[in-house]
């Protein structure tokens, strides 16, 4: 169950985003949401720069202490339009120079479920760091991330984004699969339906030499893996979701998938960040990190463990 959800804010309105979704999944699944923003001091942006005389006669312990009041101020102000919205909602700042540390170390202090963000905030000012942020905690969290970010003019959905149509790429493997789980808790709580998608990988067409190639390598077949996606769909249709699944070649994996995705009409894709196939084939390897660069669909992303 989505119980716990952590929202990392920075200041910037574009890092508002995910979080009247947050909202309204915890309403949805009787959870909370947890506000957090890391204080990274900063120098005073008002001063003169490049002198050695910029801070004289500044008290700095003074000037980050206001800055913190500040943070503190902001974190309220949010976390009272979620509670007027009845979810339970509490805030944290933390402090540190590693701002994915800390998050991720929150994360784990109160039992996080999910872990909302943006990918980046184009504000300007130096301390909003949730630029970098998303992409240093897909590697330093186990923990699913639902990741919003803008689209080709670099807006983000107007209003409360909901979600009606998760598609969860597969390759085969179980680390593939560990992606199933948050992404149906997900489905659960807004009431989506469900789309195993497995892209089966053709070589690529680089000259006569790869021709040569093709004719000793059969193109992919799929039959397998049809079958591979109709069991796994079955069990979800048994737990109440419905299920359709879609098979299809391709040469470039993270294209075809977002090109799927979008032509599906889906709202979100899922997939673990790596996960290998048989034959020697990595399907999942950077795809994840490729369609976080170029889908201009959410994603919801999670690095399993060695063990899944």
């Amino acid at each position: 169950m989505l119980r716990s959800l952590l929202v990392p804010l920075d200041g910037s309105p574009f890092s508002e985003s995910s979080l009247q979704f947050a909202g309204k999944i915890a309403r949805a699944t009787g959870g909370s949401v947890h506000l957090a923003h890391v204080h990274v001091p900063y120098e005073p942006e008002s001063l003169l720069a490049n002198t050695q005389f910029q801070f004289e006669h500044v008290n700095m312990a003074e000037y980050d202490a206001k800055h913190r009041e500040g943070e503190e101020r902001y974190l309220a102000g949010l976390a009272g339009r979620l509670s007027d919205e009845g979810t339970p909602v509490d805030t944290k700042i933390l402090d540190g120079d590693e701002v994915a540390e800390e998050l991720a170390a929150y994360a784990d202090e109160v039992h996080t479920d999910m872990i909302f963000m943006t990918t980046h905030g184009h504000s300007g000012a130096s301390r909003m760091w949730l630029g970098s942020v998303a992409d240093e905690m897909i590697r330093r969290t186990k923990l699913p991330l639902f990741v919003l970010h803008p689209d080709g003019s670099g807006t983000l959905p107007d209003g409360v984004f909901s979600v009606g149509h998760v598609v969860i790429p597969l390759d085969g493997s179980k680390l593939a699969e560990s992606v199933i789980d948050p992404a149906t808790e997900l489905a659960r709580a807004t009431g989506a339906r469900i789309t195993l998608l497995h892209v089966a990988q053709m070589p690529e067409m680089g000259g006569w030499p790869v021709l040569a190639t093709l004719r000793e390598r059969p193109v992919p077949k799929l039959d397998g893996a049809i079958a591979y996606l109709d069991r796994l769909a079955e069990e979800l249709r048994q737990d109440g979701f419905e299920v359709e699944t879609h098979v299809e070649r391709a040469v470039q994996t993270a294209v075809a998938i977002g090109r799927i995705a979008e032509e599906l009409n889906a709202d979100v894709i899922a997939l673990a960040t790596h996960g290998y196939g048989g034959l020697k084939r990595t399907l999942l390897g950077s795809v994840a990190d490729k369609l976080l660069r170029s889908s201009t669909l959410p994603l919801l992303v999670m690095r399993p463990s060695a063990r899944a």
